[in-house]
């Protein structure tokens, strides 16, 4: 897919936490939905210019359910945070979790490219997410299991739909936020 932005307004994000915070309002631009059996991969690449706490960007996976289950969700990406811009995880099985990585850890870089791929290894499958330096190395970020926990650990009651994501969630921010994002890219199994 070739480059474009998204801009997201104040008092928008992906967030669910206890006991009863529920929010997907931030803006996405995604690929069609397919079976969660058929996803290998998507990968993006993106800037901005980061002022506001919680600022973030990067891809999003939502899982809806073909038998009613609740809908869940990862992203992963760059998240401004106590005035560092840092690489972050979310994933939100039934609530959602978050790591994060400060991102001058590993180098320096107005762009931020992130990975998630499907791997399978003698435990089972999972979902790996990775930052990707501007040389191309794949550095780990986080081993995310759920993802294959129903249905026999083969994901044929889910579908995938996979996009980048921009939000802002300071709710007193004065401007949108406005991220450019380049070489997105969603790999499936035929």
């Amino acid at each position: 897919m070739s480059s474009f932005t998204l801009s997201a307004a104040p008092n928008t994000d992906v967030w669910k936490k206890p006991p009863t915070h529920n929010v997907y309002d931030a803006p996405t631009k995604t690929v069609p939905a397919k079976p969660l059996s058929q996803f290998k991969s998507a990968k993006i690449t993106f800037t901005a210019d980061w002022t506001e706490q919680y600022d973030q960007a990067g891809l999003i996976v939502t899982f809806d359910s073909n038998s009613g289950r609740e809908k869940r969700w990862i992203k992963t990406g760059l998240e401004y945070y106590q005035g560092t811009p840092q690489l972050s995880t979310v994933a939100c099985d039934r609530w959602a979790d978050w790591s994060i990585t400060p991102l001058a850890a590993f180098e320096d870089t107005e762009s931020i490219t992130v990975l998630i791929e499907q791997e399978r290894d003698f435990m089972g499958p999972s979902f790996w997410v990775y930052y990707v330096k501007q040389d191309g190395t794949k550095v780990p970020l986080r081993e995310i299991c759920w993802v294959f926990g129903d249905d026999d650990c083969t994901g044929k009651d889910w579908n995938l739909t996979v996009g980048a994501l921009v939000a802002r969630p300071a709710k007193d921010a004065k401007s949108d936020l406005e991220v450019q994002f380049k070489d997105f890219d969603v790999q499936w199994s035929e």
